[in-house]
């Protein structure tokens, strides 16, 4: 039956009863509005209880108190000894707002908080953004407004915690309703920080245009306005790509201000971006920790992302790698026997020092004063390391089976064969040697002997026994060519020290680092670090290296750095020109390096100093063995392993008696050959030893055992002086060296 064929009774019911149903629902629908309401009702009531209660609780911090705590502090290793200080570099200097132009203000309000004098010194719109971004974990995010900013950069810590964020409200809330807001701007643009160490507008007017923050201009002022937002991003002489970045902030900024009424448009089109000062050099740091300090601010920067502002004002507690005996011995060494006299103006000396199979810096000596160069020189510095890489050949040769007690022939000069060509190679002085084993030859740094070992084995083995030991494949120089042996490859001092260091650690390869720890101003542990180790070369290999290179001080130029008491390996190395002179070595739980260099790293260290040139086996060796001996005062004697044999059981006889070296006429050629490489470092008992014009170690020279071979005499060198230094420039490469000494 159709509802059309339905009696009118059964019609009326089906309405009243749908009436009825809809009733019904209507009801329920309101009564869960209702609860809702009521629950939203008295959450709101409890919210508001709640903030009221975290508010009457909230007290301001004392703003003295802050400033004290956010100074970034270094330690020496043991954790409470202060090495240096991170305070942004500049005296805070505080301003009264009034004498601040009122555009500079109007600057700074176009560029952070338009709304600054409207606004109850909270963003809600900002806070729930920044609330969201945290939970999604995308890191606490900063405040919007200027009480914000000033809030958490004068009050509180750099954690980043909800904690915090709340915190942060509440003292803004209450600052607003408690200070006048000229009284919050004023001491917002005193702490707030610009960049360059600048905290504060007045300090930043020092620090970007070298004048009072009353005489700055229109866009003076919308420049700073501009650079406090992010200086890493917008300070012109921080990175590349820096200026446009900032251009188009004050073009913001400046459009800000006309919106805002503050500036008319007829002065807008006016402005014309400001001339800046060069970032003028840091006194938060000097002298030879400033070495320290810096390096100590990248591996922060690198290992934890954190950026200048952080690191100067977030009060963190750093504690480095850095003894301070053996810093305190570093210095002691250096001043002790660097070169003094005419011509020694210009020479850089640095030293630093490695613990084996860990990578900690327990000593770093870049320089002077890093107040009047920046450049670290055991860091950045890049020269040739001469005859510093005949370990490292002899470490392919050992590996390749090649016995340490192989002995070969040493005249001068030899012609070895090129593909293209043919190089010339001579010893130092030209002096011929005869049959001496490898480890002999070693301590006399027989450069012809060296280079036949080299063809032996392969010049590719030589970089390749490089990069094992930790010198970076991309060095410039470390190529494959048959003299990479005689340290045609640049590395800096710590990489080459650190390669040593995996010598003594018996083959153990680790990342050098300078941070050990980090803790914050709240004294949450952020940082620990984990040496990084891995296996470098066979520990068979590095003991009978190891037992060469103990050669070089009993017989060779080690002898120079005197007696340490307890036993040592090393190896000197000079470039060709004289233009850098090396010394490194190592006892079993320490490594140490010495590089030294005239000028700009091309100028050759020759008639300097009272001798006739500079090479790794006299003054460097010198400062070496100074700071070898203050460094391991009172630490155990620990032998090196035993030598283990590597090679010895293939040999077929009795090695030759080695002959006594022989000095010959240079060697008389038909043809000219493509190339000439001579060398090789001084003995003791050369006469370019500077016995009698520099002062003696603080111990007696040890007594050594009479060498394997007799001291070679040593006639003028014949060889052409060199044409082709090495700069320091990293991207320069080097030509064929004539190792002259070391």
């Amino acid at each position: 039956m159709t509802s059309s064929t339905r009696p009118p009774a059964t019609r009326r019911d089906a309405r009243q009863s749908g009436r009825r149903r809809r009733r019904s629902g209507r009801g329920r629908g309101r009564t869960i509005l209702l609860w809702l309401l009521g629950l939203g009702l008295l959450g709101v009531v409890l919210a508001t209880g709640a903030f009221a209660w975290a508010y009457s609780r909230t007290d301001i911090p004392e703003p003295n108190d802050f400033a004290d705590a956010q100074s970034t502090i270094l330690y020496y290793d043991d954790g409470q000894t202060e090495l240096a200080r991170f305070t942004g570099g500049y005296d805070r200097e505080s301003v009264l707002l009034e004498e601040v132009p009122l555009h500079v203000q109007q600057a700074v309000l176009a560029a952070e908080d338009r709304s600054f004098y409207d606004n109850q010194g909270v963003s809600v719109t900002g806070t729930a953004r920044g609330v969201y971004r945290t939970l999604r974990g995308e890191g606490v995010q900063s405040g919007s407004t200027i009480t914000q900013q000033y809030v958490k950069n004068y009050y509180l810590t750099a954690d980043q915690t909800l904690t915090r964020k709340l915190r942060e409200i509440l003292i803004s809330v209450k600052i607003d309703n408690t200070q006048s807001k000229e009284q919050i701007l004023e001491n917002y643009l005193n702490t707030i920080y610009f960049g360059r160490g600048a905290y504060g507008i007045q300090t930043a007017s020092d620090a970007y245009f070298d004048k009072d923050v009353s005489e700055l201009s229109v866009s003076e002022g919308a420049f700073l306005a501009s650079v406090m937002n992010a200086p890493s991003l917008f300070d012109p002489d921080y990175a590349d790509g820096n200026e446009e970045r900032v251009r188009a902030r004050v073009d913001y900024v400046v459009a800000g201000m006309v919106e805002e009424g503050w500036l008319d448009q007829s002065a807008a089109d006016g402005v014309e971006f400001p001339e800046v000062q060069d970032t003028q050099p840091t006194t938060a740091v000097q002298g030879v920790e400033g070495y320290v300090a810096q390096e100590v601010r990248g591996e922060l920067s690198e290992l934890l992302g954190l950026e200048d502002a952080a690191i100067d004002s977030g009060g963190l507690r750093v504690t480095t790698t850095i003894d301070r005996d053996h810093q305190e011995a570093a210095k002691a060494a250096v001043e002790q026997f660097r070169p003094t006299g005419e011509g020694t103006d210009d020479i850089t000396v640095a030293l630093t020092a490695v613990r084996p199979g860990d990578g900690a810096i327990t000593a770093m000596y870049g320089g002077e004063d890093y107040q009047q160069t920046q450049l670290n020189a055991a860091t950045d510095a890049r020269v040739q390391a001469g005859s510093l890489f005949k370990p490292i050949t002899l470490t392919a040769a050992v590996t390749e089976g090649i016995s340490t007690e192989s002995v070969m022939a040493g005249p001068s000069p030899m012609t070895f064969g090129l593909e293209g060509g043919e190089v010339e190679v001579r010893n130092f002085r030209d002096v011929s040697f005869g049959l001496l084993d490898l480890r002999v030859a070693l301590a006399e740094s027989v450069n012809t002997i060296y280079v036949a070992l080299n063809e032996e084995v392969g010049p590719a083995r030589t970089v390749e026994a490089a990069v094992d030991l930790g010198i970076p494949e991309d060095t410039p120089g470390l190529g494959s060519d048959l003299t990479n042996v005689l340290g045609t490859a640049s590395p800096t001092l710590v990489e080459m020290t650190n390669a040593y260091a995996t010598i003594a650690a018996e083959g153990q390869r680790a990342e050098t680092y300078v941070v050990a720890e980090v803790v914050t101003a709240t004294g949450e542990t952020t940082f620990e670090a984990e040496p990084e180790t891995e296996d470098g070369i066979d520990a068979g290999v590095a003991a009978d290296v190891i037992d060469a290179m103990t050669y070089v001080m009993t017989q060779g130029s080690g002898t120079t750095a005197g007696d340490l008491g307890r036993p040592s390996a090393g190896k000197s190395g000079t470039s060709e020109g004289n233009v850098s002179a090396w010394f490194d070595g190592f006892v079993p739980q320490l490594a140490a390096g010495v590089v030294m260099y005239k000028g700009d790293g091309t100028v050759p260290m020759q008639d300097v100093g009272g001798i006739d040139q500079i090479t790794g086996g006299t003054f460097p060796a010198q400062v070496w063995g100074e700071f070898m001996r203050r460094a391991l005062q009172g630490e155990d004697v620990i032998p090196f392993p035993e030598r283990v044999g590597l090679g010895d059981a293939i040999e077929t006889s009795e090695p030759p008696t080695e002959q006594a070296p022989t000095t010959q006429p240079p060697v008389e050629t038909t043809a000219p050959t493509t190339e000439t490489t001579t060398s090789e470092e001084p003995t003791e008992t050369t006469s370019e030893e500077p016995t009698e014009t520099t002062p003696e170690p603080t111990t007696p020279e040890p007594t050594t055992p009479a060498p394997t071979t007799p001291a070679p005499t040593t006639p003028a060198p014949t060889t052409p002086a060199p044409t082709a230094p090495l700069p320091t420039d990293p991207g320069t490469t080097a030509a064929p060296p004539v190792d002259p000494g070391g």
